[in-house]
């Protein structure tokens, strides 16, 4: 088993890499999801799905199913 890893430990190192990363950019989302900040990084001013993404920051006027102006 020892000579396994030994051959392989090339390919394990870049695998164990790429889960810290993968899971390091998740709990980012999750802390920024719980934070209130929106999920596609650029803001919500002038973004269409604002009133989607939170509906309590946004007044009548563009709540979705609102008259348009």
């Amino acid at each position: 088993m020892f000579a396994y890893i030994a051959s392989h430990m090339g390919y394990i190192v870049v695998t164990l890499v790429l889960i810290l990363i993968v899971a390091a950019v998740i709990v980012r989302m999750v802390r920024e999801r719980k934070s209130g900040k929106g999920g596609c990084g650029c803001g919500c001013k002038g973004c269409a799905n604002a009133p989607y993404c939170h509906p309590q920051n946004v007044s009548n006027a563009h709540a979705p199913g609102a008259p348009k102006i």
